[in-house]
């Protein structure tokens, strides 16, 4: 049921961020100094921020960028880890060995300090972002995977198949991949939940998208000289982030269902 609930609310959020910009007679990147810091009203539903840009379709438009880009680093190290974690759990050996030995010392590091140290070094962008998340995004993915696959291929069919000599790329592909996807995408969406607070927590740092164009996090960083004065336009986006966070935590509740059912 909660994770039924998830869905629903995620999917409201995505609708929010993708219409709203399209039906909204307001550009979220253009200023109109006439209109700085209005509260809301009939015109402004949640009023205008410090450049005069409403800020619901700002809102949207910025939660647009944070979860697609979430969603692209999320795919990305999602593809890595279960490729990876895969042969390693198939293939065994040294392959398993090395793996399990790189998803230790990722997990050793501090993650977030790792990614701020790649930033810091790179110019601000979302190139940026994606190559300070990459490189520990994929470990819990792989370990998973590899999980799974050590389970899948003692199983009699497996070993039926390998028996008859089809090579670790049809069993990968055919046999194995199937069976593992549950786990996989129950893990890719924990880490995109992970992925969201990590985009945003870069951008609110000044790493993220330049402006005019922004995320949550960006929005949450130009609102902090005015904490004091207009509050609400540091609370709209970190609420936004909290409810999509609380809407993809409920649908991992979905994931795990069936399995506790």
């Amino acid at each position: 049921m909660r994770g039924r609930a998830g869905i629903v609310l995620f999917t409201l959020i995505v609708l929010f961020c993708l219409l709203t910009p399209m039906v909204s007679g307001y550009d979220p990147r253009v200023p109109d100094l006439e209109r700085v810091l209005l509260p809301p009203g009939a015109d402004h539903w949640l009023g205008t921020d410090q450049l005069g840009r409403d800020l619901l379709t700002r809102t949207a438009s910025a939660g647009r960028s944070s979860l697609l880009f979430a969603l692209a680093v999320t795919a990305v190290t999602t593809a890595l880890g279960a490729t990876f974690g895969a042969a390693a759990g198939l293939a065994g050996g040294l392959i398993d060995r090395l793996l399990r030995f790189a998803a230790t010392m990722a997990l050793a590091l501090p993650g977030l300090t790792l990614a701020l140290t790649l930033a810091g070094v790179l110019r601000p962008g979302y190139v940026t972002v994606l190559v300070a998340l990459v490189p520990l995004g994929w470990v819990n993915c792989s370990l998973v995977a590899r999980t799974a696959t050590r389970r899948v291929a003692s199983a009699d069919y497996v070993l039926a198949v390998r028996a008859i000599g089809a090579s670790p790329l049809y069993l990968l592909r055919r046999t194995i991949a199937p069976h593992i996807a549950g786990p996989v995408l129950t893990v890719a969406t924990a880490d995109f939940a992970r992925t969201l607070i990590a985009v945003t927590s870069l951008s609110f740092l000044g790493i993220g998208l330049p402006p005019p164009d922004t995320d949550w996090g960006g929005m949450v960083s130009e609102a902090t000289p005015l904490l004091v004065a207009a509050p609400r336009l540091a609370v709209v986006p970190a609420l936004a982030l909290a409810v999509t966070g609380l809407a993809v935590a409920l649908m991992v509740d979905t994931r795990r269902e069936p399995s506790s059912a």
